[in-house]
C-alpha cells in the first residue's frame, strides 16, 4: 500500500525525533553517568521544555550538551507536532467513511442493488433488512443520501444510470437489481447496462408508462412494475371483493393463533429433500402451510397442484401460511428463499 506524502513526512520527522531522543539519552548516560531511565527522562523534559527539575545538578559538560540538545531538538519537535496536528485537521472523514464502505461493498456477493431511495426504495430496503438480505443503494439526491447515512445502509452516492456507479455497487457479483427510479428512460438504460454486466442478474424495473414496459423488457429486465396500475387494481379489488382484499393484505392478516400470515416463494434446489417426491407424500409433513401454486423453470404456473404432482429442481413453491411454519418448512426440506441464477436451473 502506497503511503501519502503527508504520512511519509510525519514518519520521517518521527524517526528524527526518535533518533534525537536516543542520542540525548546516550549523551546524559555517558556525560552525567545517569541511569538509563534518568537519561531518557532528562532528554524528554529538555526537548519538550517542560521545566521540571534535573535529576541532579548538571556538570559543565552536561550544561553544554543540554544547550546543544535544546537548539537541535526543539525545532524538530515543534515541527513534528505541527505536522501531526495539520494532518489530523486535514483528514476528510466523510471521504474515509465512503472509502471504507466501498471496501465492504467490494466483498458483497449475491446481493441486491436498489437504484433510487425514494418512497418505494425505502420500503424495499426496510423489507430486505428485515430478511437479512445484503443490499446496496445507489442514490444521487443529497437529502436522501443523508437518510441513508442515518440508517447505516450501504450506499453509493451517484447516478444509477452511470456504469461506474453500477460497477462500484458490485453489479457483476449481484444477484438482483431493483430500479425504482421515476424515469422510464433511466430505467431502460439501467436494465440494458445491468444485463450487459451480468447475464444471470434478476432485474426488476419500475415504469411509469404502460408503453415503456415492452421496451424495458426487451432491454433485459425480467419484470417491470407499474405502480399506478397496481395501485388502481388494488383499489378496484377493495371495492369489488373487500373481504378477499383484506385477506390478501398479508401484513395485517393473522392465523388462528394470532401469528402473521406470510405469502412467499420457496425454491427447490439441488440440496432440497423433496426432489422426485409427490405432493401427496410431502403434504402431511407440512403444517399450517398451503401451497397455492407452483412456478416452473420456464415461468409457467400450476395453480392448486394435485397430490400426484412431482417436485423438480427449479420449482418455485408459492406458499401461504404463518411465518413460523413457513420457516420451519423451509428448514425441514432444505428449500431456498432466493431465486436461483438463470443458468443454475
Amino acid at each position: 500500500m502506497r503511503l501519502s506524502s503527508t504520512v511519509m513526512k510525519i514518519l520521517q520527522v518521527s524517526l528524527i525525533v526518535f533518533a534525537i531522543l536516543i542520542m540525548g539519552s546516550i549523551g546524559y548516560w555517558k556525560i552525567e553517568d545517569y541511569e538509563f531511565i534518568d537519561a531518557v527522562y532528562m532528554t524528554v523534559i529538555t526537548l519538550t521544555t517542560t521545566g521540571f527539575r534535573e535529576v541532579r545538578p548538571l556538570s559543565e559538560n552536561g550544561k553544554i550538551f543540554t544547550i546543544f540538545l535544546l537548539l537541535m531538538g526543539m525545532g524538530v519537535v515543534t515541527y513534528s507536532i505541527s505536522s501531526i496536528v495539520s494532518y489530523i485537521t486535514s483528514i476528510d472523514f466523510s471521504k474515509r467513511r465512503r472509502d471504507k464502505m466501498e471496501k465492504r461493498i467490494n466483498l458483497f456477493k449475491n446481493h441486491t442493488i436498489v437504484c433510487g431511495y425514494g418512497r418505494m426504495g425505502e420500503i424495499i430496503c426496510k423489507r430486505l433488512e428485515e430478511e437479512n438480505i445484503p443490499f446496496v443503494v445507489i442514490e444521487r439526491r443529497e437529502t436522501l443520501v443523508q437518510l441513508l447515512k442515518q440508517r447505516s445502509y450501504h450506499y453509493i452516492e451517484g447516478d444509477a444510470a452511470h456504469d461506474e456507479h453500477l460497477i462500484k455497487a458490485g453489479i457483476e457479483r449481484a444477484k438482483t437489481l431493483v430500479s425504482v427510479i421515476d424515469n422510464d428512460a433511466d430505467g431502460l438504460y439501467i436494465a440494458l447496462a445491468a444485463r450487459s454486466f451480468n447475464a444471470n442478474l434478476q432485474i426488476i424495473v419500475r415504469a411509469g408508462e404502460q408503453n415503456a414496459k415492452k421496451r424495458i423488457l426487451r432491454a433485459g429486465a425480467d419484470k417491470v412494475i407499474l405502480p399506478f396500475v397496481m395501485s388502481g387494481l388494488k383499489v378496484a379489488e377493495s371495492i369489488i371483493n373487500p373481504a378477499v382484499e383484506d385477506f390478501l393484505n398479508i401484513p395485517d392478516a393473522q392465523g388462528a393463533e394470532g401469528e402473521p400470515i406470510q405469502l412467499a416463494d420457496l425454491y427447490v434446489t439441488e440440496e432440497s429433500t423433496i426432489i422426485g417426491k409427490e405432493l401427496a407424500e410431502v403434504g402431511p409433513l407440512v403444517k399450517k402451510i398451503i401451497i397455492v401454486g407452483i412456478r416452473k423453470k420456464d415461468h409457467t404456473f400450476i395453480f392448486s397442484p394435485g397430490g400426484e404432482y412431482v417436485f423438480e429442481i427449479g420449482d418455485c413453491l408459492i406458499a401461504m401460511g404463518e411465518q413460523l411454519a413457513y420457516k420451519q418448512t423451509q428448514e425441514k426440506f432444505n428449500l431456498s428463499t432466493h431465486t436461483p441464477h438463470r443458468n443454475a436451473v
